[in-house]
């Protein structure tokens, strides 16, 4: 049986109206999924950048004990260049931080603690390194010997820890 000619073009008008629409709701299901998938790469990618500035700040006070431990034991003072690299990065290290952690979010308290312990910390390498230069040999040695240094580097780690979690 043929169909009259008249028939197939409602026919195809019908069939071209059920593509179209076929095609929009395709578009309206995948569009929030995109949208979704770009939020989460954007959380990613945010996450990665926090974390590695929180690693690059615990990398250079490494380096700045490193070398203040290195000059404290040699009295070379090529260690020093280390050591004065890394805590000139460090006040960077710690600027950067407070513009992800702004105060008032929840995690400016655990930042705060940070920097007064990475300050400490620093207060204490720099002391031995000036006895140190100044040739006070028991007073550097007492400093080096007590266990303030260890206690504020790992609450260091510690408060590090916990900014990379969140």
């Amino acid at each position: 049986m043929k169909l009259p000619a008249s028939f197939k073009l409602p026919r195809l008008a019908i069939s071209l109206t059920l593509a179209v629409l076929a095609a929009l709701v395709l578009i309206g299901i995948n569009e929030p999924g995109y949208n979704q998938s770009s939020q989460a790469l954007s959380r990613i990618d945010e996450y990665t950048r926090t974390r590695n500035a929180v690693n690059r700040l615990l990398q250079h006070v490494l380096d700045a004990e490193t070398g203040s431990r290195g000059y404290l034991l040699t009295g070379d003072p090529r260690y020093l260049e280390p050591y004065n690299a890394a805590v000139a990065e460090i006040s960077q290290n710690l600027e950067h931080l407070a513009t992800i952690y702004p105060p008032g979010t929840a995690d400016s308290a655990t930042l705060a603690q940070l920097t007064r312990n990475v300050q400490r910390k620093l207060a204490e390498m720099d002391l031995s390194v000036r006895m140190r230069k100044q040739g006070n040999e028991d007073a550097w040695k007492f400093v080096l010997m007590t266990d303030v240094g260890k206690e504020h580097m790992d609450a260091i780690r510690e408060q590090a820890g916990r900014l990379t979690q969140t």
